[in-house]
């Protein structure tokens, strides 16, 4: 006599139902929470480079190591949004 399985096999449209779900899950990670986390690391780079400049770093040589430009390197030293 045979054991019945503890769990049944999904059924076809279960299986695809939880494809598309896990599809929309991971376009929402890289649309909306991406930009969340992506705002989140700009804000941390621009007091990193705040807290540089305060020990003695000049704004040329933060721009030149962040690869920003000068206008946008000032605006982040001012507490202002850039345009990231």
């Amino acid at each position: 006599m045979l054991a019945n399985p503890t769990t049944p096999a999904p059924r076809p449209l279960t299986r695809w139902t939880g494809r598309a779900l896990l599809h929309w899950a991971r376009l929402l990670q890289h649309t909306v929470a991406g930009l969340d986390r992506r705002k989140a690391l700009v804000a941390r780079r621009n007091s990193a480079m705040r807290a540089a400049h305060q020990h003695g770093i000049d704004r040329d040589a933060i721009a030149r190591a962040v690869g920003l430009s000068t206008q946008q390197t000032r605006k982040a030293l001012k507490g202002e949004p850039t345009v990231e």
